[in-house]
């Protein structure tokens, strides 16, 4: 986590030790917090002892108060302990106290030796070494798969109403990307449409690496079958004109070319579309497509099977590429899954 902290990163098998890990990681925060919120409390203090010293505070209640929930709000990213003073070492007045009656000593002797320093190095310091701790669990948390909960059955309107919550909140483009792409392999594999799938990262530029669009669907020859561009906004003559011209000066033929966009720009509807016509003419089709219409009339289509899946692969995929901001916003919609229709 930070220097001196290296039981932050271990992973251990043996549950004992676990235990110890998630109550240390606890710990950290609880003490590092509680001086910070009243810098009169000692680091080292984690009960009121019965003649109560100077520095004395209750860590347990303020523990429980505040840091467990935070932990499971964020996915239990220091460990899954409910209370972690249920376990033994924190159920004592001071860390520095009864350390040689540990089991896993060297582990809390390393923790006082961290914390010792910082309980009278001044607010700034101690400021900083938490900051890096919670950065530390933030990084944590990015490389964590999330348990994502999809029912077993899900119907088509929930599906839709989930994708739409989803879509609505920006994101610079990364969930229309996300959610296009995954469509794409799901759709692809249903209607035996596409043998791959590839799409762009989100900043990577098209033209340098030849690609004509961000997502590309390609078929078991390698051929280039659908390229699709995806838009967060409504589409506008420029950007017509911008991927008819990365269309023509891709390297893979390409023949279909689908703007995935949630609708065109009013004042440039007729020019959009007459460009379309005048591409079409060339040999170049380019339809556009609000990705939740493609959604409905596709999966409507499918069994219902695909929907879960489909709901299931968008969360595999943001692990993939999103931070922890999307993917909790997407572990976060899909309980709602069924509480309209009740």
């Amino acid at each position: 986590m930070v220097r001196g902290c290296a039981f932050w990163k271990q992973g251990l098998a043996n549950r004992t030790a676990k235990l110890t890990v998630w109550s240390i990681r606890h710990a950290i925060l609880m003490q590092m917090l509680g001086k910070i919120a009243n810098t009169q409390r000692s680091l080292l203090s984690l009960q009121l002892g019965t003649g109560q010293s100077p520095g004395d505070w209750d860590a347990r209640s303020f523990c429980s108060a505040v840091i467990v929930p935070w932990v499971a709000d964020n996915h239990d990213v220091i460990g899954k302990s409910p209370d972690p003073h249920l376990n033994n070492p924190l159920r004592r007045r001071r860390l520095d106290e009864g350390t040689h009656q540990l089991r896993n000593r060297q582990e809390w002797d390393a923790l006082v030796t961290f914390l010792a320093p910082l309980d009278n190095a001044g607010r700034i310091k101690l400021e900083s070494a938490f900051i890096r701790c919670l950065e530390s669990a933030a990084r944590r948390l990015s490389a964590q798969s999330f348990g994502y909960q999809v029912p077993i059955r899900v119907s088509l309107p929930q599906m839709l109403r989930i994708l739409e919550a989803f879509l609505s909140e920006s994101s610079g483009g990364l969930r229309p990307l996300v959610v296009a792409a995954t469509m794409m392999t799901v759709l692809g594999s249903a209607f035996s449409l596409f043998a791959n799938v590839s799409s762009q990262g989100l900043n990577e530029a098209d033209s340098p690496t030849g690609a004509p669009g961000d997502v590309m669907c390609m078929d078991a020859g390698g051929n280039m079958m659908l390229a699709i561009e995806v838009k967060d906004r409504a589409l506008t003559l420029a950007d017509v004109r911008g991927s008819t011209q990365k269309a023509r000066a891709s390297t893979d033929p390409l023949s279909n070319l689908l703007f995935a966009a949630p609708g065109m720009r009013q004042d440039q509807q007729d020019a959009i579309r007459e460009n379309m016509e005048t591409a079409w003419a060339s040999g170049l089709n380019i339809s556009q497509i609000d990705m939740i219409d493609l959604a409905n009339a596709a999966f409507a289509l499918l069994s219902e099977e695909w929907r879960p899946r489909l709901l299931r692969a968008i969360g595999s995929e943001l692990d993939r590429r999103a931070d922890h901001v999307h993917r909790r916003a997407w572990h976060d919609l899909l309980p709602n899954i069924g509480r309209e229709d009740r």
